[in-house]
């Protein structure tokens, strides 16, 4: 016990234990967002699907045909121990009894999260050989607004980030040790295979990952002067372990595959051309996710991106040949550069379907922040240490005051915008639990009736059974009085007439010239 609380030497892990509890409380404080209901239904169809096949049962998994079918359970498997402990102590909170199906899996979404910030600490500490700065850089990354904001609810992105980020660690080991010993591990090789077929049980889209593979293998192997085929004639029991274990798990891991394991040709094909007409306020514009200008991802990345993080990047060719003075740091850093690049350029040329700033893309940040991080360091070590503090009680700071809307959070570029006309701010309706509260206080009344776009975040945390009408009826002559509720992205809808404002859930952030409206409330008479 003296040696864990000796600050000095496990500082890391305190913060971490502290963390943890702090991180897993406030996720089942956060409001549920558009995707979680439509994910649960998912993963309630999925297990019906998985007794259709295995014991011929009749349920009706129609549902599935609208591209649910095409997603797989690894997520809801690896968290529904998680899930099963935190939703019996919600039992014992009645604000939480409507909720507890949803909220409990925003745990397992946290400690996902905090499982891939151990991880992050592994990769820069293999870069930099330093402890400490690989600590610090830790802490910044989990700190991070908009990862920490969206590590509260995200139950796709984030997992989906998390397993990218641990797998770019395995594969970095595996050919660190080809450099070192000329050996790689069965065992590596067998975790790297199951990690994988998690990462595309989230989402068909990490196949990209395996372009990420084949880069770190090219590097190694022209560091080396290995010759391919000598490489894969020496490895080959290695290699099919990977192959195996990967193609088994991922089969399991998807039941639609099972009956046709050629239909992963129409899931890629269904998520990379998926229909979405939504479009993203980015800089005024309103940008049609399928008809995106290649100018929409550097813009996200350079307002979501912390300015820190530009600077490193801003740097790179002026610590070029310091990061890369050995053929670890050569592996590692280059093959991250060579991935972010190749990835935004098939996605700029192929016109894949993005919105939502950033959030299907969201793997890539991480690796942002190790190339980074990495850059400064190398840079000028005292100013790295120096700066990285700087930066973490900034984060500190701004996570205090915006929560619990961390995931809208932009850098101190923003003051060059007016940001409520220039950005997507809170397009999950996470404000749906702050409306509910004010109307909770108010005490309503069942013959009250409220329209919202977002009836049902919002029904789920209210105390008493209210009267609740849907969106389309909000021109209609209902009984008056009644209150409209609109979330981010109906904020410009037209009302009714003899409806009047009276409440706004807002926000100050950063250096930004005015308040972040995320969410009104009107009464009309």
């Amino acid at each position: 016990m003296k040696q864990f609380l000796n600050l000095k030497n496990n500082f890391f892990h305190i913060f971490i234990f502290i963390y943890f509890f702090i991180g897993v409380f406030l996720s089942l404080n956060v409001g549920i967002t558009h995707d979680e209901y439509h994910d649960l239904i998912v993963w309630e169809l999925k297990k019906k699907e998985f007794f259709n096949i295995i014991f011929k049962e009749n349920y009706d998994v129609s549902f599935l045909g609208s591209g649910g079918k095409y997603y797989g359970i690894g997520f809801h498997l690896l968290s529904l121990p998680i899930e099963t402990i935190i939703k019996f102590f919600l039992s014992f909170f009645s604000d939480f009894k409507n909720a507890s199906n949803l909220i409990s899996k925003h745990g397992s979404v946290f400690i996902f999260f905090l499982i891939s910030g151990i991880f992050f600490q592994k990769i820069i500490l293999l870069v930099t050989k330093n402890k400490k700065y690989s600590i610090a850089c830790t802490i910044l990354y989990l700190l991070y607004p908009y990862l920490l904001g969206h590590s509260f609810f995200n139950i796709k992105d984030v997992p989906f980030l998390s397993l990218w980020l641990i797998c770019t660690y395995f594969i970095s080991k595996i050919l660190i040790s080809f450099f070192d010993t000329k050996k790689i591990r069965a065992s590596d090789s067998l975790i790297l295979g199951l990690l994988t077929a998690f990462l595309l049980s989230v989402r068909i889209s990490g196949v990209l990952i395996l372009v990420q593979y084949i880069i770190f293998f090219l590097i190694a192997i022209n560091i080396s002067n290995f010759n391919v085929l000598n490489f894969i004639k020496k490895f080959k029991k290695e290699i099919s372990y990977f192959l195996i274990t990967f193609i088994l798990t991922f089969y399991i891991l998807h039941p639609v595959y099972w009956e046709d394991p050629l239909a992963i040709i129409e899931a890629i094909k269904y998520m990379s051309a998926h229909v979405q007409t939504v479009c993203t306020i980015t800089l005024g514009d309103c940008m049609k996710a399928q008809d995106l200008p290649s100018t929409y991802i550097p813009i996200w990345l350079f307002f979501k991106l912390p300015i820190l993080i530009l600077f490193g990047l801003f740097i790179l060719p002026i610590t070029e040949k310091k990061i890369f003075n050995n053929s670890q740091n050569s592996l590692i850093i280059g093959s991250l550069i060579i991935t972010l690049a190749i990835i935004i350029f098939i996605l700029i040329i192929f016109n894949v379907n993005l919105y939502d700033e950033l959030r299907q893309i969201m793997f890539i940040v991480p690796l942002f922040f190790l190339v980074s991080l990495s850059s400064i360091y190398f840079f000028s070590k005292k100013f790295s240490y120096l700066l990285t503090i700087i930066m973490i009680f900034f984060f500190i700071f701004q996570n205090l005051k915006i929560f619990p809307y961390n995931y809208v959070w932009l850098n101190n570029f923003t003051f060059l915008t007016k940001v409520n006309k220039s950005f997507e701010l809170d397009y999950w309706g996470v404000s749906t639990k702050e409306i509910a509260n004010y109307f909770n206080k108010k005490n309503l009344g069942s013959e009250v009736c409220i329209i919202s776009n977002r009836n049902d975040g919002i029904k789920a945390f209210m105390r008493e059974e209210n009267c609740f009408l849907s969106f389309d009826k909000m021109h209609s002559k209902n009984k008056r009085p009644f209150y409209i509720a609109l979330t981010e992205r109906s904020l410009n809808k037209g009302l009714p007439n003899n409806c009047r404002n009276i409440y706004n859930e807002e926000i100050e952030m950063n250096f930004s010239k005015e308040n972040i409206l995320l969410a009104k409330v009107f009464r009309c008479d």
